[in-house]
């Protein structure tokens, strides 16, 4: 990716759980200019989002602004992952986030920041959680999104994670899944299937837990509760940002192709569900899917950034 020279080159719209955490560190580790975070409720509420956002900055002195965003899905009450993550949306072995972050300040709401990035020339999000931040950005300023691009991690082409078909961040708000697609942004899909094929297992731990230090403690606890969602470990747990990240970097590290996607909305089975209509004399592309990634070059940057996160 070529960068600015006045202009950072990403945006990072998070929900804030490990993996979302891992990401961030996967970018700032490969270079990425990073221009701000904005903060959606996801994983967790938007005040445990920001507060670990907060927590996160402080630890490892990122200098990234915050910026506080949608605290509810278009339509309906939030669910959050707390069922599977927690309270705090970070599952751990032992140590958690430290609570002194407090004191970083948070910047102007999500989409006034993220409007006044693009009018500065930004190009590229990734998203990481729910899509609802997008599509208020998309409804207060819809000149802004066209050819917006949009890596997102999120949907699926059939089994999903949250329920028998839906994506969690897809189930979370479908409403703004629909919005974003017919915004005229250019929407790279990275689903379940596609993070399904990068995998990590309890002996990717070692050279974290070799390391001297808090920070490499405290993230290998974090690493080891977040691969213990797989059957306590027994075995291999799918990564899931951080291959959005690495493809937000490097396109090429995937196949990709151009399909519709339609958000179901309505059924009773199957609200949150990604449609993906395959065939192009069905219907129109207005997205792109992600398939295919070289899993050993995406995994080899997300543990390169979790090292250097632990020698910040």
């Amino acid at each position: 990716m070529t960068h600015s020279a006045t202009t950072p080159s990403l945006w990072i719209d998070t929900d804030l759980g490990f993996d979302d955490l891992a990401a961030i560190g996967l970018c700032l580790a490969q270079g990425a200019q990073v221009a701000g975070l904005s903060i959606v409720a996801g994983n967790v509420s938007l005040t445990q989002a920001v507060r670990n956002a907060q927590s996160a900055i402080a630890l490892f002195g990122w200098a990234l602004p915050i910026h506080p965003g949608a605290a509810a899905p278009l339509k309906g009450a939030l669910q959050t992952a707390d069922y599977v993550l927690g309270a705090d949306g970070m599952r751990s072995a032992n140590r958690r986030l430290p609570t002194g972050g407090a004191s970083v300040p948070t910047g102007e709401d999500a989409v006034t920041a993220m409007a006044a990035w693009r009018r500065a020339g930004g190009k590229r999000v990734l998203a990481l959680g729910p899509l609802t931040n997008l599509a208020h950005l998309a409804m207060a300023a819809p000149d802004l999104v066209q050819g917006l691009d949009v890596v997102w991690m999120g949907g699926a082409f059939a089994r999903g994670n949250h329920t028998s078909v839906a994506e969690f961040n897809a189930a979370v708000d479908p409403e703004a899944v629909d919005f974003v697609l017919r915004a005229g942004m250019n929407l790279l899909m990275v689903g379940l299937e596609c993070c399904r094929e990068v995998q990590v297992t309890l002996s990717d731990l070692t050279p974290l837990r070799a390391m001297p230090g808090e920070k490499a403690a405290l993230l290998a606890d974090l690493y080891e509760g977040y691969i213990r969602i797989a059957a306590n470990g027994t075995r291999p747990m799918a990564l899931y940002d951080p291959v959005a990240a690495a493809l937000a970097l490097d396109p090429g590290l995937s196949q990709q192709e151009a399909v519709f996607i339609a958000a179901e909305l309505h059924g009773t089975l199957t609200r949150g569900m990604t449609v993906i209509e395959w065939r192009r004399h069905k219907a129109a592309p207005n997205a792109r899917v992600a398939t295919a990634p070289q899993a050993d070059i995406i995994r080899a940057q997300f543990h390169a950034g979790l090292i250097r996160m632990a020698q910040a």
